[in-house]
């Protein structure tokens, strides 16, 4: 989206990803990617989230990643073709969804309807151990699942990560009810859509007004979870470098789509699954999740009877 003003002419981006992490939403930036006329310079730039925030409100594992001044956030999309449409893919967008408002609110003014807005929504325990399972395979977890989520080990570690805010991130109804709030043209898909990677990827396009590309890879499986059989290859292709971001923020968005699909593969390989255990998910889904999810349903008009029964 072009901006004029005092002199200047920018760019920002038409279309946003917000979430939820561990939900799918590296899978719908892949298959946005992947359109012609469509440039995602970097995924999760987190700028909405966390502009103009001082460094001990950021979360240190990821406070260097993450793009805070208007200016750098230009900078990204400053040589992106003029014909393309600007896509940012930033789960923070959801989990610190107030900032993110209200944030969007302020650099698009009376432009908000304009915006695209793409929200992807999982079995909010399935999520929540995936996300668990994804700092294990990292080796950035080492508490059982049961334990990690207890509020006096998540209060301990929230300033590292959000992530560690495992079930809390799955609390998706007022997140959701305060962007369609600001935003009602906002899209929901479930993770339970990309069973029929076809017909969500077709909607999803239709929603972005963009035709649909006929050479489309549906079939990658992306950013797999899983315990890993070498810790030291998994942390080495998905831990954080300040030189492998320089790296990746210099190649063409094609190489960037190119490196996901090597690192997925190779890490699909090297993990084996691992599935919380039943009668934990249906406690936490029934104790935890269940008024969460019956007001979410109404929210987007989708029956989610399968979240409470699964």
């Amino acid at each position: 989206m072009r901006f004029e003003q005092e002199n200047e002419t920018y760019r920002l981006p038409d279309i946003f990803l917000i979430g939820a992490a561990k939900s799918g939403t590296t899978t719908l930036a892949y298959f946005v990617q992947q359109h012609p006329k469509v440039s995602m310079p970097r995924k999760e730039p987190g700028f909405m989230a966390y502009f103009n925030k001082a460094d001990d409100e950021v979360p240190s594992r990821i406070r260097s990643r993450q793009v805070r001044d208007l200016d750098d956030y230009k900078a990204l999309y400053r040589n992106v073709p003029a014909d393309h449409r600007i896509c940012d893919a930033s789960v923070a967008n959801l989990s610190k969804y107030q900032d993110s408002i209200r944030n969007l609110k302020h650099f698009y003014g009376d432009r908000c309807q304009e915006l695209k807005l793409v929200a992807i929504l999982r079995q909010p325990v399935e999520r929540s151990f995936s996300h668990y399972m994804m700092l294990v395979k990292n080796g950035y977890e080492e508490l059982p699942f049961e334990e990690a989520i207890k509020d006096e080990h998540v209060a301990a570690r929230i300033s590292m990560a959000n992530g560690y805010d495992y079930l809390r991130n799955s609390l998706y109804y007022e997140r959701v009810k305060a962007y369609k709030e600001a935003f009602p043209q906002l899209k929901v898909f479930l993770t339970d859509d990309l069973k029929e990677p076809e017909k969500l990827a077709r909607e999803l396009f239709s929603y972005l007004e963009l035709d649909y590309p006929t050479d489309i890879d549906l079939d990658m499986k992306l950013n797999p979870s899983g315990m890993p059989k070498n810790p030291g290859l998994i942390k080495a292709l998905n831990g954080y470098s300040e030189t492998k971001e320089r790296i990746k923020r210099a190649l063409p968005d094609s190489w960037q789509s190119k490196l996901v699909e090597f690192k997925s593969a190779v890490t699909a390989k090297n993990v084996v699954k691992v599935k919380v255990d039943p009668d934990l998910k249906a406690r936490l889904t029934q104790e935890y999740f269940r008024e969460d999810i019956q007001q979410l349903s109404a929210l987007i008009d989708r029956n989610l009877d399968h979240w409470l029964s699964s």
